[in-house]
């Protein structure tokens, strides 16, 4: 198959979205959750519970962030908010155009006076992918809550998205744009000489996809907030949009950090017993988490747990197959840049 023709994207509007997601579930994504909270203290307590419900139940806008015009930052992001109109605002950020939503007609027909059907809950459950740290039945409920009151929701977002870009995000996004377009350069200088799933795994610091993308264009856009995981969209019908993180290993998610945290979270995940383990029962050949489980005798939740701190420390790969089935290898090159780090830390380099 014939890889996809790639194309480019940049601005600091992906990482508005991206960090809404990470300040309101911070350890889902290991940043600490004393300063998260802090920053999330600057809005309105009635605009940050609407955040916290969006960024759980809606997917990353990435199609909606690249239609932007440029520069796409969170200036444009508040412009073109307030073109639409409320009731159109959270279907056209949850939903690409001319892509088929199976779970769409579900969503946009909630009412508070129409609860969804056992059979409707069975699909979306089954067709929805819930965020590992939220239970099944909570995720439920939240989505319901959103959708059964879109209008209200989208007429609540935008005083709330421009509350918590006034308060923080718009000297953030001063701080991460340098960031930005250097891993936009890197990509593209890399991109020269690499086949695209290559390119991908390497920019995600351990993603393959064991049969790439089936489609015509594939568009990278670099993110600082999102390091190290990856979020993926549909554009249009014949083009994808990838979005790898981009963040220096001496460059903090939290402005005056002094040690790495790609250190931090390289030394937490090397120092559990349990994860240790499983390295060196995946040095033996890749595995899926149950697997993982019956040959460590864990229960499967415990495993993905503990696969997620690996991940977060760049310390394992992670082979996608075409069916979303997910294999889990070590990462060498992860385990000796926390040795390199390690060692330019101690010896003030």
């Amino acid at each position: 198959m014939p890889y996809p023709r790639l194309g480019w994207d940049v601005g600091t509007a992906y990482d508005l979205f991206v960090s809404l997601k990470v300040i309101h579930f911070p350890l889902a994504y290991g940043l600490r959750a004393s300063w998260a909270a802090g920053v999330r203290s600057r809005i309105p307590m009635d605009m940050r519970e609407t955040l916290e419900l969006f960024s759980t139940v809606i997917h990353l806008p990435l199609h909606w962030i690249h239609a932007l015009p440029q520069p796409k930052n969170g200036a444009a992001v508040l412009r073109q908010l307030a073109l639409i109109p409320a009731s159109e605002r959270v279907p056209m950020l949850e939903f690409p155009p001319n892509i088929p939503n199976p779970y769409r007609e579900i969503l946009v027909n909630s009412t508070p006076a129409k609860k969804w059907s056992e059979a409707e809950i069975k699909f979306l459950r089954e067709t929805m992918r819930v965020p590992y740290h939220i239970s099944t039945s909570d995720y439920m409920d939240m989505l319901y809550k959103f959708w059964s009151h879109r209008d209200e929701m989208g007429d609540r977002l935008f005083p709330a998205i421009k509350a918590y870009h006034d308060s923080f995000f718009v000297e953030e996004e001063v701080r991460i744009m340098p960031a930005l377009q250097f891993g936009l350069s890197h990509a593209q200088r890399r991109a020269g000489s690499l086949q695209i799933k290559t390119l991908v795994e390497e920019l995600s610091q351990g993603i393959r996809f064991d049969e790439f993308i089936e489609i015509p264009e594939l568009i990278l856009a670099p993110s600082f907030w999102s390091a190290p995981f990856v979020f993926f969209d549909h554009v249009n019908t014949y083009t994808n949009i990838l979005l790898f993180g981009s963040r220096p290993d001496n460059f903090a998610l939290i402005p005056g950090e002094v040690i790495p945290e790609t250190l931090m979270r390289g030394l937490k995940a090397l120092a559990d017993p349990t994860r240790l383990r499983i390295l060196r029962t995946l040095s033996e050949g890749p595995q899926a988490p149950t697997q993982l489980a019956r040959s460590l005798r864990l229960r499967t939740p415990t495993v993905v747990h503990h696969l997620f701190e690996l991940r977060l420390a760049g310390l394992i790969q992670v082979t996608i197959s075409s069916e979303g089935e997910r294999l889990y290898a070590p990462r060498f090159e992860g385990i000796l840049s926390t040795q390199e780090t390690l060692e330019k830390f101690i010896n003030g380099e």
